[in-house]
């Protein structure tokens, strides 16, 4: 892909019609795009809320430890609400490779969670158009998350 290509591809809109059809093809719904949001919602607040200081967790270890803490703390809160996430590894990695990118490598953590607040936004707000790139990202979470997805019904 050249440059021009590349621009067009992370700054061109879809159109609804072309996002509809993807949302068909891909089997995306909107309820569940509402959930996935709202458990990267809770996971960044959650993350930010508790970080104790870069003085504080600085070594690869001590970010694992908090990051694993955080994610494990998302999973037990929806299970507890009937709503069973398998803590796969897939899951796990992408978004402790998002936080070390995003959060725990930065020096300045100011205004942090608005920065992460975007990834839901940007890819999972379903009425939101698009470019390619954005869909892109919606289709690999979306994936991710409903690999991990076990529903169990209340009796």
């Amino acid at each position: 892909m050249n440059s021009a290509e590349f621009i067009k591809y992370i700054t061109s809109p879809l159109t609804l019609e072309e996002m509809h059809l993807l949302y068909k093809a891909n089997n995306i719904k909107y309820d569940k795009c509402v959930l996935y949001g709202d458990f990267i919602n809770t996971l960044n607040k959650l993350i930010v809320e508790t970080f104790l200081g870069d003085d504080v967790i600085n070594s690869e270890e001590d970010i694992k430890n908090h990051f694993i803490w955080c994610i494990d703390q998302i999973f037990n809160n929806f299970k507890k609400e009937n709503i069973i996430f398998d803590a796969t590894q897939d899951l796990k990695n992408y978004f402790y490779n998002f936080y070390l990118e995003l959060f725990y490598n930065i020096n300045n953590k100011t205004g942090s969670l608005d920065k992460l607040n975007k990834l839901p936004i940007l890819s999972l707000d379903y009425s939101r158009i698009k470019t390619r790139s954005d869909m892109d990202v919606l289709l690999e979470l979306y994936s991710l998350f409903e690999k991990s997805l076990n529903f169990k019904l209340k009796t």
